[in-house]
């Protein structure tokens, strides 16, 4: 948001400050002209009056409230640190369980409404997993149970942590895991079933050359 040429990147410009030494008038239109003026065309007139009589026709106040209102929230912060899952190759529709690391990279804890949803990608049946508030600076592991999809193949699907209102926090979180085929999958357990050969030592009396060998 602009005001004569400046951004205000969240708080009130020192600049603005300044300027409501200036403002000493009591006259209501132009306390509100003052308010478009200094927050800009995007303020109607109706808009400038309501937060100006909210705030009992002070100017400071009501540009206050305004910018309150109007200015999107902070959101906290997360990263990945690391993520694994259970099992490499699953079997069509079994359950397994996927964990993330995850860390609280910004200044304030996290809020406890915050849940971990699935945004998109290949569904893994996955009902919003609730976070505990974390401190900053603390990293805690999340441990989801999925269901792999019926196909196989390779499938991955994408994860938000969000706040009460939906809006993300920090990194997307991701699956990716291989389907095989119910046949595939028994030839497996098949195959590791199998006992495993030892080795066979050589005899090594067999190998020593005869006495007529050494003669020659």
């Amino acid at each position: 948001m602009d005001i004569d040429g400046s951004s205000i990147p969240g708080e009130i410009d020192q600049n603005l400050l300044l300027q409501f030494s200036c403002m000493n008038t009591t006259d209501r239109e132009e306390l509100v002209s003052q308010m478009q003026r200094l927050l800009g065309p995007s303020l109607n007139h109706n808009t400038a009056t309501f937060f100006l009589d909210m705030s009992n026709w002070n100017l400071q106040a009501a540009i206050c409230c305004y910018l309150d209102y109007t200015l999107p929230p902070k959101l906290p912060s997360m990263s990945l640190k690391a993520a694994q899952s259970q099992e490499t190759s699953i079997g069509p529709g079994s359950s397994f369980e996927h964990y993330w690391n995850i860390a609280n990279t910004g200044a304030e804890a996290w809020p406890g409404s915050c849940r971990i949803i699935q945004a998109g990608g290949e569904q893994f049946g996955a009902p919003p997993f609730y976070v505990p508030p974390l401190p900053p600076g603390q990293s805690t592991t999340v441990t989801m149970k999925l269901v792999a999809p019926n196909n196989p193949g390779t499938h991955r699907g994408y994860f938000h942590l969000v706040t009460d209102k939906g809006d993300q926090i920090g990194d997307t979180l991701w699956v990716e895991i291989n389907v095989e085929s119910e046949m595939t999958m028994a030839l497996v357990e098949q195959l590791a079933a199998l006992p495993v050969p030892s080795s066979r030592l050589e005899d090594s009396t067999s190998q020593m050359p005869s006495q007529d060998d050494q003669m020659c």
